[in-house]
């Protein structure tokens, strides 16, 4: 949930910031790189995640992050556009290898489908975009992090939903209430 609302975040400016110049496009685009690099990270140290995932999500993760690092130094929207593009290359290949390979393995993977198709559309569109101004390119990457923060969002908060349903199915199967305080008792 929290890279998705790193992506809301970066929509956000994408959409609200009018004026935005090379600067504002590296610093921001950098920052939302190296966040994302940090949550795709989480996946690595996460005690659950399939062993097997953990080499591609520490690739895609610290790539993630080294490009993200690489577009401060970033001059021209052309470079930062092929660093953003070669960053969501790289985790959107990641992405679908464990949704095809892992998703069985381990449910949050199952929707990785969607974030990886969305990393490769988004690299496809920096790359052929890569002679755009700076508005013009902080849009084409807050257009794909909109579809991201929406769609990471609400796996998320579904993810969050699954998990507390066998916490209520536990409690009915033990005699207890799925709805405390309805039965009288609390």
């Amino acid at each position: 949930m929290l890279r998705g609302l790193t992506a809301a975040i970066y929509a956000l400016l994408s959409i609200f910031w009018v004026g935005a110049d090379e600067k504002v496009l590296s610093y921001s685009t950098a920052a939302f790189l190296v966040v994302t690099g940090v949550f795709m990270w989480q996946y690595v140290t996460v005690d659950s995640a399939p062993e097997k995932s953990r080499g591609p999500y520490a690739l895609g993760a610290g790539l993630m992050l080294m490009a993200g690092i690489a577009t401060i130094f970033a001059t021209t929207t052309m470079w930062i556009g092929l660093l953003a593009a070669f960053a969501f290359l790289v985790t959107g290949l990641v992405e679908l290898y464990v949704f095809f390979t892992l998703r069985a393995q381990f449910p949050p993977f199952r929707n990785q489908l969607v974030t990886g198709v969305v990393g490769l559309i988004l690299a496809a569109a920096t790359i052929f975009g890569f002679n755009m101004d700076a508005h013009a390119m902080f849009g084409v990457i807050g257009g794909g992090a909109i579809v991201l923060a929406v769609f990471v969002l609400i796996a998320g908060f579904g993810h969050r939903h699954e998990m507390k349903a066998p916490e209520a199915a536990d409690g009915l199967e033990t005699g207890g209430t799925s709805n405390p305080g309805t039965d009288g008792t609390n």
